[in-house]
């Protein structure tokens, strides 16, 4: 096997962190903007829709409540059973499922998007290449 059969394979340098952060930031400020998007949507036209999804996550709260019964005493229990009201604790978490399930789709959608004009651009880097044979 001769030296101009062989090709070597450029090794890739780790992302750096900078560009790292600055997807994070594209991807918290796009998630915030589909959230607020969705619950605005469902405000407007589809009160049902949180109807539904308030009272599903009626048990998640009740135990949370029975949580801050169990763990905490006197005068700190009633100052937190107050910041988690029917309502605002219904829709913390609503809010708060919501954004996970959106950041975690999105995530997944830049993930392929990435994986996919990777694998593009890689086959036509390889284009001169069949199999393990290089092409003459």
């Amino acid at each position: 096997m001769s030296a101009a059969d062989t090709t070597t394979i450029p090794t890739r340098r780790p992302t750096p962190f900078v560009l790292l952060l600055l997807g994070k930031v594209l991807l918290l400020i796009v998630t915030i903007v589909v959230v607020w998007a969705l619950y605005a949507y469902m405000h407007a036209y589809r009160l049902e829709w949180l109807g539904w999804f308030y009272a599903t996550l009626t048990p998640l709260t009740n135990g949370l409540y029975r949580l801050v019964e169990a763990l905490f005493s006197g005068d700190t229990r009633y100052k937190i059973r107050a910041a988690i009201t029917d309502d605002l604790g219904q829709r913390s978490l609503f809010l708060l499922l919501l954004t996970a399930f959106v950041e975690l789709t999105l995530y997944c959608l830049f993930k392929l998007i990435k994986a996919l004009i990777g694998r593009a651009t890689g086959a036509a880097a390889r284009g001169d290449r069949v199999g393990s044979f290089v092409r003459r």
